[in-house]
């Protein structure tokens, strides 16, 4: 019988101060296809986002990705280190779109947590409030946002055998 590791992802409550800046992981390039996809599959029907004449004409060198992919790309980024031992996310502030981005840029992302408090509610769990900004490849801003999770904390939790969000490594 071989030994198994368990290997935990995230951070509990707990682990979180005020003040802490995490630097998300490698980054990630945007590529055309999945900016004509993300822009097909949400039936957005802005020209800007499909039509690159119509974003030439506006003065754009090529089509800018949808906005919406940006954010999320940004906020996949963030999981590892801010969610993954999340209970709810509790909602997007402070949403700011800086400049566009284009295909072939490639984003990076970083958060600083603002604010925690312990849940008024419940004993197990507590508030994270943090701000995430999102550079391309050159360092320049393209999005920030703030949001607020609700995370587990580490001193209520009980680990089973294998824990939820665990991955088991041999």
């Amino acid at each position: 019988m071989s030994k198994r590791r368990v290997v935990q992802y995230g951070r509990y409550f707990e682990d979180f101060q005020v003040g802490d800046t995490y630097r998300h992981h490698w980054g990630r390039t945007v590529g055309e296809g999945e900016c004509s996809l993300f822009t097909t599959w949400t039936m957005n029907a802005n020209p800007l986002y499909f039509n690159k004449v119509y974003a030439r004409a506006l003065g754009h060198p090529d089509t800018p990705v949808n906005p919406l992919l940006v954010m999320n790309v940004v906020f996949g980024m963030t999981v590892e280190d801010l969610s993954e031992q999340a209970l709810a996310h509790l909602g997007y502030w402070r949403m700011h779109f800086a400049r566009p981005v284009y295909p072939g840029d490639t984003l990076f992302a970083e958060s600083t947590v603002l604010d925690k408090r312990a849940s008024e509610s419940k004993d197990d769990r507590g508030i994270v409030h943090v701000r995430t900004v999102g550079t391309n490849q050159h360092g320049e801003e393209v999005i920030s946002y703030e949001r607020k999770i609700l995370v587990k904390k580490r001193s209520s939790y009980e680990a089973p055998t294998k824990a939820p969000g665990a991955m088991e490594v041999a």
